[in-house]
Protein backbone atom coordinates (compact mmCIF):
# COMPACT_ATOMS: atom_id res chain seq x y z
CA UNK A 1 0.00 0.00 0.00
CA UNK A 2 0.92 3.48 -0.89
CA UNK A 3 2.25 5.72 1.88
CA UNK A 4 0.78 9.44 1.78
CA UNK A 5 3.92 10.54 0.63
CA UNK A 6 4.56 7.91 -2.32
CA UNK A 7 0.42 8.79 -3.39
CA UNK A 8 1.59 12.55 -3.37
CA UNK A 9 4.72 11.60 -5.53
CA UNK A 10 2.63 9.43 -7.92
CA UNK A 11 -0.09 11.91 -8.60
CA UNK A 12 2.08 14.56 -9.48
CA UNK A 13 3.68 12.64 -12.30
CA UNK A 14 2.64 12.47 -15.73
CA UNK A 15 -0.14 10.01 -16.35
CA UNK A 16 1.34 9.21 -19.77
CA UNK A 17 4.14 7.18 -18.63
CA UNK A 18 4.32 3.64 -19.66
CA UNK A 19 4.42 1.78 -16.38
CA UNK A 20 5.39 3.77 -12.97
CA UNK A 21 4.43 2.50 -9.64
CA UNK A 22 5.76 2.08 -5.72
CA UNK A 23 9.02 0.80 -5.22
CA UNK A 24 10.48 0.87 -1.48
CA UNK A 25 9.81 4.41 -0.35
CA UNK A 26 9.42 5.81 -3.82
CA UNK A 27 8.48 5.28 -6.92
CA UNK A 28 10.39 3.35 -10.08
CA UNK A 29 9.59 3.14 -14.20
CA UNK A 30 10.24 1.23 -16.81
CA UNK A 31 13.64 3.70 -18.59
CA UNK A 32 15.60 3.72 -21.60
CA UNK A 33 18.74 4.92 -21.61
CA UNK A 34 19.99 6.98 -25.29
CA UNK A 35 22.27 8.55 -27.25
CA UNK A 36 21.71 12.22 -27.83
CA UNK A 37 24.99 13.33 -29.92
CA UNK A 38 28.09 12.79 -27.13
CA UNK A 39 25.66 12.49 -24.49
CA UNK A 40 23.32 9.80 -22.91
CA UNK A 41 20.75 10.81 -21.96
CA UNK A 42 17.82 8.48 -19.97
CA UNK A 43 14.34 8.84 -19.17
CA UNK A 44 11.15 7.26 -18.65
CA UNK A 45 9.04 5.31 -21.24
CA UNK A 46 6.01 6.66 -22.15
CA UNK A 47 3.08 4.89 -23.22
CA UNK A 48 2.53 4.79 -27.28
CA UNK A 49 -1.81 4.90 -26.74
CA UNK A 50 -1.78 7.63 -24.19
CA UNK A 51 0.77 9.82 -26.28
CA UNK A 52 -1.35 9.20 -29.48
CA UNK A 53 -4.64 9.83 -27.95
CA UNK A 54 -3.33 12.89 -26.11
CA UNK A 55 -2.44 14.08 -29.80
CA UNK A 56 -5.93 12.99 -31.54
CA UNK A 57 -7.50 14.92 -28.86
CA UNK A 58 -5.79 18.24 -29.14
CA UNK A 59 -6.78 17.79 -32.48
CA UNK A 60 -10.20 17.27 -31.78
CA UNK A 61 -9.71 20.52 -29.43
CA UNK A 62 -8.29 22.39 -32.57
CA UNK A 63 -10.84 21.60 -35.26
CA UNK A 64 -13.96 22.62 -32.69
CA UNK A 65 -12.54 25.78 -32.83
CA UNK A 66 -13.14 26.26 -35.90
CA UNK A 67 -16.59 27.44 -36.88
CA UNK A 68 -17.55 25.60 -40.71
CA UNK A 69 -20.92 28.10 -40.33
CA UNK A 70 -18.97 30.94 -40.57
CA UNK A 71 -16.54 29.36 -42.92
CA UNK A 72 -19.01 29.09 -45.73
CA UNK A 73 -20.31 31.93 -46.98
CA UNK A 74 -23.79 32.10 -49.20
CA UNK A 75 -22.90 34.09 -52.08
CA UNK A 76 -25.27 35.72 -55.16
CA UNK A 77 -26.55 33.23 -57.48
CA UNK A 78 -25.54 31.34 -58.86
CA UNK A 79 -22.25 31.67 -57.01
CA UNK A 80 -23.65 29.45 -54.68
CA UNK A 81 -22.13 28.83 -51.05
CA UNK A 82 -18.01 28.88 -50.66
CA UNK A 83 -15.71 30.21 -48.26
CA UNK A 84 -14.18 33.53 -49.05
CA UNK A 85 -10.65 32.38 -47.58
CA UNK A 86 -9.94 28.93 -47.36
CA UNK A 87 -7.38 28.79 -45.14
CA UNK A 88 -9.34 27.97 -41.60
CA UNK A 89 -11.93 25.09 -44.13
CA UNK A 90 -7.82 23.38 -44.67
CA UNK A 91 -6.95 23.74 -41.19
CA UNK A 92 -10.21 21.87 -40.56
CA UNK A 93 -9.13 19.40 -43.01
CA UNK A 94 -5.51 18.62 -41.06
CA UNK A 95 -6.71 18.59 -37.99
CA UNK A 96 -9.32 16.26 -38.63
CA UNK A 97 -6.83 14.14 -40.10
CA UNK A 98 -4.72 13.97 -37.27
CA UNK A 99 -7.22 13.06 -35.27
CA UNK A 100 -8.79 9.96 -36.86
CA UNK A 101 -5.09 9.07 -37.67
CA UNK A 102 -3.58 9.56 -33.78
CA UNK A 103 -6.73 7.73 -32.79
CA UNK A 104 -6.66 4.83 -34.97
CA UNK A 105 -2.93 4.57 -33.61
CA UNK A 106 -3.44 4.45 -30.23
CA UNK A 107 -6.05 1.63 -30.71
CA UNK A 108 -3.37 -0.49 -32.47
CA UNK A 109 -0.64 0.11 -29.77
CA UNK A 110 -3.10 -0.66 -27.29
CA UNK A 111 -4.00 -3.97 -29.09
CA UNK A 112 0.01 -5.06 -29.87
CA UNK A 113 1.45 -3.82 -26.45
CA UNK A 114 -1.90 -6.26 -24.64
CA UNK A 115 -0.21 -9.46 -26.51
CA UNK A 116 1.41 -11.32 -23.86
CA UNK A 117 5.12 -12.01 -24.27
CA UNK A 118 4.90 -15.34 -24.32
CA UNK A 119 1.35 -16.11 -26.39
CA UNK A 120 1.39 -17.82 -29.34
CA UNK A 121 -1.43 -17.73 -31.86
CA UNK A 122 -3.04 -20.45 -34.43
CA UNK A 123 -3.36 -17.96 -37.78
CA UNK A 124 -4.73 -18.75 -40.85
CA UNK A 125 -4.08 -16.35 -43.68
CA UNK A 126 -7.07 -17.72 -45.47
CA UNK A 127 -10.17 -20.07 -45.02
CA UNK A 128 -8.23 -23.14 -47.04
CA UNK A 129 -4.56 -22.78 -45.28
CA UNK A 130 -3.45 -24.66 -42.48
CA UNK A 131 -2.88 -22.34 -39.48
CA UNK A 132 0.50 -21.45 -38.16
CA UNK A 133 1.55 -20.40 -35.20
CA UNK A 134 2.40 -16.93 -34.28
CA UNK A 135 4.50 -15.50 -31.50
CA UNK A 136 3.56 -12.09 -30.51
CA UNK A 137 6.24 -10.15 -32.55
CA UNK A 138 4.67 -11.95 -35.62
CA UNK A 139 1.08 -11.24 -34.32
CA UNK A 140 2.22 -7.55 -34.08
CA UNK A 141 3.48 -7.65 -37.89
CA UNK A 142 1.32 -9.81 -39.56
CA UNK A 143 -2.46 -10.16 -37.91
CA UNK A 144 -4.58 -7.34 -38.76
CA UNK A 145 -6.20 -4.96 -35.98
CA UNK A 146 -9.88 -6.10 -36.33
CA UNK A 147 -8.59 -9.92 -36.25
CA UNK A 148 -6.19 -8.76 -32.82
CA UNK A 149 -9.28 -6.99 -31.04
CA UNK A 150 -12.06 -9.94 -32.14
CA UNK A 151 -9.89 -12.86 -31.77
CA UNK A 152 -5.73 -12.85 -30.73
CA UNK A 153 -6.85 -10.89 -27.40
CA UNK A 154 -9.86 -12.19 -26.16
CA UNK A 155 -7.90 -15.57 -26.63
CA UNK A 156 -4.73 -14.17 -24.71
CA UNK A 157 -7.37 -12.87 -21.97
CA UNK A 158 -10.14 -15.44 -21.63
CA UNK A 159 -12.25 -11.88 -22.53
CA UNK A 160 -15.26 -12.04 -24.25
CA UNK A 161 -14.63 -10.33 -27.86
CA UNK A 162 -16.14 -6.38 -28.82
CA UNK A 163 -17.84 -7.81 -31.93
CA UNK A 164 -21.39 -7.20 -31.80
CA UNK A 165 -21.24 -4.36 -28.99
CA UNK A 166 -21.70 -0.86 -29.67
CA UNK A 167 -17.66 -0.93 -29.06
CA UNK A 168 -16.97 -2.81 -31.94
CA UNK A 169 -19.68 0.04 -33.88
CA UNK A 170 -17.54 2.13 -32.52
CA UNK A 171 -14.40 0.55 -34.20
CA UNK A 172 -16.20 -0.04 -37.27
CA UNK A 173 -16.70 3.73 -37.58
CA UNK A 174 -12.97 5.16 -37.12
CA UNK A 175 -11.70 2.25 -38.97
CA UNK A 176 -13.77 3.24 -42.20
CA UNK A 177 -13.08 6.71 -41.76
CA UNK A 178 -9.32 6.18 -41.31
CA UNK A 179 -9.49 3.98 -44.30
CA UNK A 180 -11.17 6.63 -46.11
CA UNK A 181 -8.42 9.01 -45.18
CA UNK A 182 -5.28 6.64 -45.84
CA UNK A 183 -6.98 5.38 -49.60
CA UNK A 184 -7.83 8.32 -51.46
CA UNK A 185 -10.00 7.89 -54.48
CA UNK A 186 -10.24 9.57 -57.67
CA UNK A 187 -12.90 11.16 -57.06
CA UNK A 188 -10.97 13.50 -54.35
CA UNK A 189 -8.78 14.62 -56.77
CA UNK A 190 -11.13 16.13 -59.17
CA UNK A 191 -14.51 18.24 -59.74
CA UNK A 192 -17.95 16.46 -58.26
CA UNK A 193 -21.16 17.20 -58.00
CA UNK A 194 -23.25 16.97 -54.31
CA UNK A 195 -24.08 13.76 -55.58
CA UNK A 196 -20.57 12.00 -55.51
CA UNK A 197 -19.35 12.35 -51.68
CA UNK A 198 -15.28 13.05 -51.41
CA UNK A 199 -13.22 12.34 -47.99
CA UNK A 200 -13.68 15.80 -48.03
CA UNK A 201 -17.03 16.26 -47.46
CA UNK A 202 -17.08 13.19 -45.03
CA UNK A 203 -14.97 14.75 -43.12
CA UNK A 204 -17.68 17.81 -42.62
CA UNK A 205 -20.22 15.29 -42.50
CA UNK A 206 -18.85 13.78 -39.89
CA UNK A 207 -18.00 17.40 -37.85
CA UNK A 208 -19.65 16.19 -34.31
CA UNK A 209 -17.89 12.92 -33.97
CA UNK A 210 -15.30 12.57 -31.53
CA UNK A 211 -12.91 10.32 -32.78
CA UNK A 212 -10.90 9.71 -29.50
CA UNK A 213 -13.73 8.72 -27.88
CA UNK A 214 -14.47 6.39 -29.75
CA UNK A 215 -10.99 4.69 -29.61
CA UNK A 216 -11.32 4.64 -25.87
CA UNK A 217 -14.25 3.01 -25.99
CA UNK A 218 -13.05 0.14 -27.52
CA UNK A 219 -10.30 0.06 -25.65
CA UNK A 220 -12.37 0.76 -22.24
CA UNK A 221 -13.94 -2.98 -24.01
CA UNK A 222 -10.65 -4.51 -22.53
CA UNK A 223 -11.63 -3.05 -19.03
CA UNK A 224 -8.98 -5.36 -17.32
CA UNK A 225 -6.09 -4.76 -19.56
CA UNK A 226 -6.88 -0.93 -18.81
CA UNK A 227 -7.68 -0.72 -14.77
CA UNK A 228 -4.44 -0.18 -13.63
CA UNK A 229 -3.64 2.44 -16.58
CA UNK A 230 -3.28 6.24 -15.42
CA UNK A 231 -3.78 7.38 -18.65
CA UNK A 232 -7.02 5.69 -19.30
CA UNK A 233 -8.13 6.52 -16.18
CA UNK A 234 -7.56 10.16 -16.63
CA UNK A 235 -9.39 10.19 -20.15
CA UNK A 236 -12.04 13.26 -20.21
CA UNK A 237 -14.49 12.43 -22.81
CA UNK A 238 -15.02 15.00 -25.61
CA UNK A 239 -18.43 14.36 -25.57
CA UNK A 240 -20.72 13.56 -22.89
Amino acid sequence: MATERQQALLDAEDSRFHAIGLMGTGLAMIATSERWGKKVIGFGLPSAPALYLGAARNAHLERNRIDLNEVFVTHPHPQGTWPDDHGPLFNYFEAFAREVIFSFTALEAFANESVPADFVYEFKSNKRSAPIKLNKAEIERRVTLDEKLKKVLPEAHGLRGPNGTKAWQDYRTLKETRDRLIHLKSIDRKSSGPEHQTVWGGMIEKQGVAFPDLAVRVIGHFQSLVAERRWFARYVPLQA
